[in-house]
């Protein structure tokens, strides 16, 4: 891999730290029993796929594909704009506070905003993707090559 790769990849590295996530539900393979917790990225290489999340008690390594994390702020918005009031009105207001907190929160609002989404499976399609999904082309087109 040449040296503009490498800094490519390192910079997205340090973006990953500090990311809240939320562990795959259904994530069958799990040495820690995380599944459906929050946790905060606390370390990360794109390249290897080794996404370590810290949780209160534990550190545990993930993959990206295991991973929920936000959509970007103005996603989430255009989502619950897009929503309709008759047919979502307990779903817009629990939508309405992770888009607050995702927007404006500090790391604690994120990790509640994600507490919510997840006891809230509904909304889950409007504010979070799977983390394999967020990472840039560039980077995941060079996965495994040296």
């Amino acid at each position: 891999m040449d040296e503009f790769n490498s800094v490519l990849i390192s910079r997205e590295n340090d973006k990953l730290r500090g990311v809240v996530v939320l562990i795959h539900p259904d994530l069958r393979t799990d040495g820690l029993g995380m599944q459906n917790q929050v946790g905060v990225i606390c370390e990360a290489n794109i390249r290897l796929d080794d996404f370590y999340v810290d949780f209160k008690v534990v550190t545990g390594l993930y993959s990206a594909d295991a991973l929920f994390t936000f959509l970007p702020e103005d996603t989430i918005h255009e989502n619950l704009a897009g929503l309709s009031f008759e047919d979502y009105a307990d779903e817009i207001k629990t939508l309405t506070q992770v888009d607050l907190m995702v927007r404006y929160g500090d790391v604690t609002a994120k990790i509640n905003a994600m507490f919510l989404v997840r006891n809230n499976p509904v909304i889950q399609p409007y504010c979070v993707e799977i983390l394999q999904n967020q990472i840039s082309p560039d980077i995941s087109n060079h996965y495994g090559r040296d």
